[in-house]
């Protein structure tokens, strides 16, 4: 079936009839004017739906929209009321404060499309961009935690950013190996020779901390999460681009993570007290996804390029990741608070792996 659009010769107003097949249905004559007042009234009464559903109960949406736009009362009510549009600054500045996707708003998520962020690092500047990644992050997760409902889960086949951006020079690693690898200026040049902000560095514990107070945390590992990790440092030390010295402090700092990660799993609880589930897979995993999700938001985030995430507020995107997540349980076993012959052998094996450094 074709869809084609014909002028109408009788309007003075650039009018369209629309012609299915070889059929002209001339019941409809569609103008410029018509049609945009349609897809804004649409826009405006979408948007307003969505403040009323992701607006924190006992709020006054009114009140809330003088705070957030600097408006009037009587200029906000008139927005309200549909008789004056959103500006694209507004409905920007409202998405950024109030957590509401503009892709289901402005119909971007129609059919399997879905809009998501590439949060690249960039190779001129890793270390500012990578700040700034990580600072919108906090900001998100600043938000997220306040809600009762919070949580945060995670499948990964490597060590989770969350639990090694603390440590300092294996978070140094990471960003090195990613420089090396993308940037061809880098190559050849040393582990030591990169030198990592003092902002950066205290970013990325702040980032550690808040990731750390979600209500609740479920992580499934890939039985082999630290083997990767130990052979790529073993290649950076074999082709000299990495000192002895530099490898025993993140020997070290690995030793420790992986001490703190068993407590954790024997409580069930990070020492805020939130509660934290660890499963290990007995299937591996051909990427890291995580989602966050609370009762008025969820993200979605998908690994790559080593430290990279692309991320999606899409409904189905998140739907589906989620219940791929929630059913890679099929092939896991839970060792925080239970499993402990399983807990001991898998630690047992990570700092074996370790101590080979």
């Amino acid at each position: 079936m074709s869809i084609e659009a014909t002028p109408e010769k009788e309007s003075s107003d650039k009018g369209l009839f629309v012609s299915i097949g070889a059929t002209k249905v001339t019941d409809y004559l569609f103008t410029d004017k018509n049609i945009k007042t349609m897809i804004m009234r649409d826009i405006n009464t979408d948007l307003i739906d969505a403040m009323k559903i992701y607006l924190p109960k006992g709020n006054n949406l009114a009140n809330a929209l003088m705070d957030i736009l600097y408006l009037g009362k009587e200029a906000t009510y008139r927005r309200l009321r549909g008789e004056v549009p959103f500006t694209f600054a507004e409905v920007a500045t409202i998405s950024q404060h109030m957590g509401i996707s503009l892709d289901k708003i402005v119909g971007a998520d129609l059919n399997d499309n879905a809009i998501v962020n590439l949060n690249m690092l960039q190779c001129q500047r890793p270390a500012e961009t990578y700040y700034s990644i990580i600072d919108s992050y906090i900001k998100l997760f600043g938000q997220l935690i306040e809600r009762e409902s919070s949580e945060r889960s995670t499948s990964s086949n490597t060590v989770p950013q969350t639990l090694y951006l603390k440590y300092e020079a294996l978070s140094k690693f990471q960003l090195f190996k990613w420089i090396y690898q993308h940037e061809s200026t880098y190559a050849g040049r040393h582990y030591e020779d990169l030198e990592i902000p003092e902002k950066l560095i205290d970013k990325q514990k702040e980032f550690v901390n808040l990731s750390q107070l979600f209500q609740t945390t479920n992580y499934i590992w890939d039985k082999e999460i630290f083997i990767r990790l130990v052979n790529e440092i073993k290649f950076f030390l074999n082709i000299n681009l990495i000192s002895e010295d530099s490898v025993k402090r993140i020997k070290k700092e690995l030793l420790v993570l992986l001490n703190e990660l068993e407590k954790i799993s024997a409580q069930g609880k990070y020492s805020s007290g939130k509660d934290v589930k660890i499963y290990i897979s007995d299937i591996n995993f051909e990427s890291t996804y995580s989602y966050v999700e609370t009762d008025i938001y969820h993200q979605c985030l998908i690994g790559v390029f080593s430290i990279n995430s692309i991320t999606s507020k899409d409904d189905l995107l998140f739907q589906h990741l989620k219940v791929w997540i929630q059913s890679l349980k099929k092939y896991s076993t839970l060792i925080s608070q239970s499993g402990e012959i399983q807990r001991i052998h898998f630690f047992n094996r990570q700092q074996e792996l370790v101590t080979s450094l």
